[in-house]
């Protein structure tokens, strides 16, 4: 097949080819000459298209991207990113399970202590036990009473002291929200749920009290710091006065004691 501009250059030279058709032959070297550089461009970014997908998924694995591994271990030392990967691929590649740090990462069971549903997380330091990757006070929670999945429901919807009852709270508590409270003492719910004391304060009786110069349980009265889980004359309160016969136990006026 001959080129355009062959065919022109051959029209030059026989005087028998009309004019028009002169034209026309230079229009077609014209055009062929403007839109081939243009066809060639589209075809190489056609051809980069269809393998765009490829190079994008080689990045994103060299950035760690779709490796969770990679993608969490950022150690600046090599031998330490080292550790951190292996020992990610010991979790089964799950990042979530690393407790520690760059160097001394280790693979957790986060279903028990000390990380109970996330690194460091010790239930038992606050007297609770880890229940499905949550901490759980077994006295007094609904959902795991006296052990961990045991569901208080029916006529016993309630856990206290660890048994399911039908008793919301025993007597002199007052429930508030899963917990049951004395709100005559307790610092965090003093008489009336969710009404914590300030630090350094007391609850006695319902009632914020004490100086924060005074130690815990210590409580300031008339400016003299006093006992008031055993003073008869301030007995779980200021001005609080036990009878002669009666002595001040854990804050309460006691007969016979």
């Amino acid at each position: 097949m001959n080129h355009p501009f062959d065919e022109f250059s051959k029209s030059l030279s026989e005087k028998s080819v009309p004019r028009r058709e002169l034209l026309r032959r230079l229009g077609a070297v014209v055009s062929g000459a403007l839109l081939s550089p243009l066809a060639l461009g589209l075809g190489n970014a056609e051809a980069g298209d269809g393998e765009h997908p490829n190079r994008r998924r080689r990045s994103l694995r060299r950035a760690g991207g779709t490796d969770p591994c990679k993608a969490f271990c950022r150690c600046r030392n090599e031998r330490q990113k080292n550790q951190c990967l292996a020992a990610c691929r010991s979790c089964n590649n799950d990042p979530r399970r690393l407790c520690g740090s760059c160097g001394s990462y280790t693979c957790a069971n986060l279903s028990s202590d000390p990380n109970c549903g996330a690194c460091g997380n010790n239930c038992g330091s606050r007297g609770q036990t880890c229940c499905g990757g949550r901490c759980a006070d077994l006295n007094n929670d609904a959902n795991n009473c006296g052990a961990c999945g045991r569901v208080c429901g029916g006529s016993t919807p309630n856990c206290i002291n660890g048994t399911c009852t039908g008793t919301a709270c025993p007597a002199g508590q007052t429930r508030c929200g899963d917990v049951c409270v004395n709100l005559s003492t307790d610092n965090n719910n003093c008489g009336a749920c969710g009404n914590a004391c300030a630090g350094g304060t007391y609850c006695a009786n319902g009632i914020c009290s004490g100086n924060p110069s005074c130690n815990f349980p210590f409580i300031s009265c008339n400016g003299v710091c006093v006992d008031p889980t055993s003073d008869r004359n301030n007995c779980g309160g200021c001005g609080v006065v036990c009878d002669s016969s009666e002595a001040c136990i854990s804050g309460a006026c006691v007969s016979g004691a």
